[in-house]
């Protein structure tokens, strides 16, 4: 029997994805009821009506509608280095072909990894009802031939299988959901008003001789989805954020570059802080760096281990917030380029420290006095997003699911989300530790010493940030050396640590430099001897692009990040019984033949 659509209404009222009460809803420019209509209508045309004689016909079929505002800047010493308005509007396809049993999907065919039955096709900002309906169909026809070829691929390769494997179905069945009333978002910050404050922001580094290079870059955005598809969801949602990043570097007396960077994001600019903590934030910024170039290197370290404010949303960021997707790892892709999906089988078992409990939670906007935002009303397969307890002391309750089931999970719980040309995957967005038995800042550092003790140590190591290679790719750096200092970063999922310090079993702290920590499987977090008793924020846009890399591509120094997963991390500071650390690959500039103006 066919689901009945479940109408959503009160969402809206929830002010997900909003920053105030006052907000008005914001028309769209571009994408109307009419053009809507013509695309739904060429949904319901290629359902009934595409095939290719002697091949599975399409079952489901969705589109989902993308229109982008952006508006971002970036300066340096009080000069505009780039200044971008951008509008446009995406319409991405998704085509099954087969049933609900088995599919084309999660399969990936060697050497055509963008085979996937998805395709996508830019919008005029001026398209008419019947401009839009066409590029559904070409969109659609993309999406249904890549359909083809990978189920076609797919079922060769389970033919050749010796043994069977679990009759897990490869998509499921979800209610339809009709949720198309506006959401409510203030109106975007302009670019010219955004450059004056990046302008200003960016002049507490021009009396700073040491810091070799500098940018503020200001990015303010929306983003309207409508999601449809033929079992008759018809939602729509609105993302808007705003963000500041503030990126210095600086050498060493031996050559070595060090960045340093500071981010907020928000959903408006009353969000973020005001310009004159923005300043200060900045000259501490390059304080931190003059101390980094006198600070000596660490070298080989075993030992417990401190994670601090962001340092702690870090390596919850880099090591555990991957492995919570449920999402099946894809036919024929190998482990390490999917991290999720290796957990179904720990369900009910003990998976990291019982002082955790871990919950994501799309369906709210703030914590501890921050906004958050990766929050929204549907995911990206138009499932309602869900509160989802992953973690209960310890132990693992379920993990992030899209609508690619595994043996144990069954159903969505609305986390599905595509990051640029990739699958569909469980994946988090307001992600919260809870800290159980949590220990004051004085306390945990009491703690650290008295394991370094204990271990035969002088001194324990506390991190307080992790380097984010897409905000602080560094210019100074040519092709060459780029390249090292990608190939050096290989094999390695965390990034170097961006600010770390010796605490002494005396008392005395001493900052250090060149710290990179060694793989940290999952099982370290069993290893969590203590917790703190106040929540740090980290909010951030999730990329699989790399900084070095986006440099080699050419990306300049100014550039500006705004395109990525909205993601918000909450979690108390982490205190981890042994962990190891090595000297961080360095890359190595001589000093200028003259000294800077």
């Amino acid at each position: 029997m066919k689901a009945k659509p479940v109408v959503v209404a009160a969402l809206a009222a929830a002010g997900l994805g909003t920053a105030a009460a006052t907000s008005t809803s914001i028309e769209s420019r571009a994408v109307t009821a009419e053009v809507l209509g013509e695309i739904e209508a060429e949904l319901g045309r290629s359902l009934a009506s595409l095939e290719v004689p002697g091949e599975p016909k399409p079952y489901f079929i969705a589109y989902k509608v993308t229109e982008v505002e952006v508006n971002d800047v970036s300066a340096s010493l009080g000069a505009t280095l780039a200044k971008r308005e951008r509008h446009f509007v995406n319409l991405d396809a998704s085509v099954r072909v087969g049933d609900y049993q088995l599919d084309n999907a999660n399969f990936v065919i060697p050497r055509q990894e963008d085979v996937d039955g998805l395709a996508s096709i830019t919008l005029p900002l001026e398209a008419t009802p019947r401009i839009a309906r066409k590029a559904a169909w070409l969109a659609t026809d993309a999406a249904f031939q890549e359909a083809l070829a990978q189920y076609t691929a797919k079922q060769a390769s389970l033919r050749r299988r010796t043994t069977a494997g679990a009759a897990v179905p490869s998509y499921t069945r979800e209610p339809p959901v009709v949720a198309m009333d506006p959401v409510v978002v203030p109106p975007l910050e302009s670019a010219s008003d955004l450059e004056a404050l990046a302008a200003r922001v960016s002049l507490a580094f021009r009396d700073r001789p040491t810091i070799r290079e500098s940018h503020v870059a200001y990015t303010s955005f929306l983003e309207r989805r409508w999601y449809l598809n033929a079992e008759g969801t018809r939602a729509h949602d609105t993302r808007r954020v705003t963000g500041v990043v503030i990126v210095a570097s600086t050498r060493a007396d031996d050559g070595e570059v060090l960045s340093l960077y500071t981010s907020h994001y928000g959903h408006t600019l009353a969000d973020l802080p005001p310009v004159a903590a923005l300043e200060k934030e900045a000259a501490s910024l390059a304080d931190q760096l003059d101390a980094l170039r006198a600070a000596p290197v660490l070298g080989n370290y075993t030992g417990p281990v401190l994670f601090e404010g962001v340092g702690a949303a870090g390596i919850v960021r880099h090591t555990l917030a991957p492995q919570l997707s449920g999402t099946p790892v894809p036919d024929g892709s190998p482990d390490e380029d999917f991290l999720g999906g290796k957990l179904t089988d720990r369900i009910g078992l003990r998976v990291v420290s019982p002082l955790l409990s871990v919950i994501d939670d799309p369906t709210t906007n703030r914590a501890a006095g921050h906004a958050l935002i990766g929050g929204y009303r549907f995911d990206d397969e138009g499932v309602p997003g869900r509160r989802v307890q992953v973690i209960d002391r310890g132990k693992l309750v379920t993990l992030l699911m899209s609508r690619t089931p595994s043996a144990k999970i069954a159903h969505s719980n609305g986390h599905a989300r595509r990051a640029g040309t990739g699958i569909f995957t469980g994946s988090p967005t307001n992600l919260f530790l809870r800290g159980h038995r949590g220990k004051s800042a004085r306390a945990l550092r009491r703690a650290l010493i008295a394991e370094a003790k204990a271990q035969g140590l002088d001194y324990g190591l506390i991190v307080a940030q992790f380097d984010d290679p897409v905000v602080t790719a560094n210019g100074e750096l040519g092709p060459r050396q780029l390249l090292e200092e990608l190939n050096a970063r290989r094999g390695s999922e965390l990034p170097r640590v961006a600010l770390a310090y010796r605490l002494y079993t005396d008392g005395r702290i001493e900052l250090v430099r060149g710290v990179q920590l060694a793989e940290t499987p999952l099982r370290i977090w069993r290893d969590v001897i203590a917790v703190g008793n106040r929540p740090a924020v980290l909010s951030f846009l999730a990329t699989t692009d790399d900084g070095t890399g986006l440099r080699l591509r050419g990306g300049g120094p100014g550039f500006v990040p705004s395109a990525g997963i909205e993601s918000s991390i909450v979690t108390p500071a982490l205190l981890f019984r042994e962990l190891d650390a090595k000297r961080a690959p360095a890359s190595l500039i001589p000093p200028p033949p003259v000294p800077k103006p």
